[in-house]
């Protein structure tokens, strides 16, 4: 009964301290989604060459976007006529860091492990792209450049990105990765690390080797790390490793790499990945002197009354997103899921495969309420279907347009 009191202390505390930070994170990542566009993105990495690799690795070190929701923006860049250099740096610089996890990392890291994070993802994305662009055809002169009107964005529409859209694929994680540093601050064993000699550069690729087939957002990535090191003794350099691998990689953006880009490109895209934490890791590990960790989980420090204020409205907004999210969505997708069987009140009916988050529904969402004559869209994430309804809608545009987004689509037979 006193380890699970620890637990529940341990995580909750955590959550109220983390609260304000993600809030922070969520509102100025819908600022950067009101001012940032995918052709934007697109007609900045349009070359091969240096350039363009830089722009397109400056461009994902401050999206709040995870390996798996990075994949349709990264596959609409290829498509709209990136080069494979400029989309391979954007897909490693990318799920690393983000607004969000830089202000997390930041409260429960220190500042040097907040500075890190984005210039090593910044350095990584470059290095990646550049060996993208030599190992790799440039064929992006051949590519399809899909021109659509776009509606401008909202106020409104940043405010629902901010706390619906992103939160739906930032909160479950976000609680796992609280419920694990918990786990692990009450079971695992003290100095787990130092003790069974996981040190130096061993400690480092047994880290590497676990954190490339997982899922696990750059958010929620920073607690379980912090756990690790102070309930098991792992050295920084190799909880550094788990902070870029883990968020970097998974099973499921590996094979829609491969599919997209080329084998080649995977292998490039896991070889950087891999060794260049690694490396890193050591850097850091041979410096880790010259910088201050916490040595606890949950740190209360004193604030001026503004900043408590606003920590005590962001953990209520905190706990409405996460029921939302996690508890009210069931509610509501069993409530549009039974609109959804009423197929024959739609013109048009289509499966689109390819969609793993809450930003590939957005994204196929977005490209089929852009085509002529569209007035109303459903897409469901679990089962893929698009249901469309409009005057005198092509078809054809339609299809074409998911397909420019980084998705397959067939007709519903």
């Amino acid at each position: 009964m006193a380890k699970l009191n620890e637990f529940i202390e341990s995580v909750s505390a955590l959550f109220i301290e983390i609260a304000p930070y993600l809030i922070l994170g969520f509102l100025i990542s819908g600022v950067l989604y009101l001012f940032t566009s995918k052709e934007m993105i697109a007609n900045n990495v349009g070359t091969p060459g240096f350039m363009s690799v830089l722009k397109a690795s400056i461009l994902g070190v401050p999206m709040p976007l995870c390996s798996c929701g990075v994949i349709p923006v990264a596959t609409s860049m290829y498509k709209r006529g990136a080069s494979k250099g400029a989309t391979l740096s954007f897909l490693i610089s990318t799920p690393q860091t983000g607004i969000d996890s830089m202000l997390i990392t930041l409260n429960q890291m220190g500042l040097q492990f907040a500075i890190i994070r984005p210039i090593i993802a910044l350095i990584t994305g470059i290095i990646g792209g550049l060996f993208g662009d030599w190992g790799g055809e440039t064929d992006y002169q051949t590519k399809n450049k899909i021109n659509h009107s776009h509606k401008s964005k909202t106020l409104m529409d940043g405010l629902k990105y901010s706390f619906i859209t992103l939160p739906q694929d930032l909160i479950n994680p976000f609680m796992k990765g609280l419920i694990i540093s918990g786990i692990i601050a009450i079971l695992l064993p003290e100095g787990f690390f130092i003790k069974n000699n996981l040190t130096g550069i061993t400690g480092m690729i047994v880290i590497a080797l676990a954190s490339v087939p997982m899922y696990v957002c750059a958010t929620a990535s920073v607690p379980i790390a912090m756990s690790l090191i102070i309930q098991g003794g792992l050295e920084p350099g190799a909880a550094f490793v788990f902070l870029m691998a883990g968020p970097a990689t998974n099973a499921a953006t590996i094979s829609v790499i491969m599919n997209s880009l080329g084998k080649k490109i995977v292998y490039i895209y896991i070889s950087v990945i891999f060794f260049s934490a690694i490396i890193f890791g050591l850097i850091i590990n041979q410096y880790q002197h010259l910088i201050t960790l916490p040595n606890h989980l949950s740190h209360n420090h004193s604030h001026n009354m503004f900043w408590n204020i606003f920590s005590d409205i962001s953990v209520f907004i905190m706990l409405i997103i996460t029921w939302y999210t996690i508890i009210g969505s069931y509610f509501i997708k069993q409530s549009s899921s039974r609109e959804s069987d009423q197929i024959k009140n739609y013109d048009l009916t289509l499966i689109i495969k390819g969609m793993t988050c809450n930003h590939c529904k957005e994204t196929a969402t977005n490209a089929i309420e852009d085509c002529q004559g569209v007035e109303k869209v459903e897409v469901d994430l679990d089962s893929g279907k698009a249901m469309v309804h409009g005057k005198l809608i092509d078809e054809q545009e339609i299809i074409e347009s998911i397909n420019s987004v980084g998705f397959s689509v067939s007709k519903l037979s």
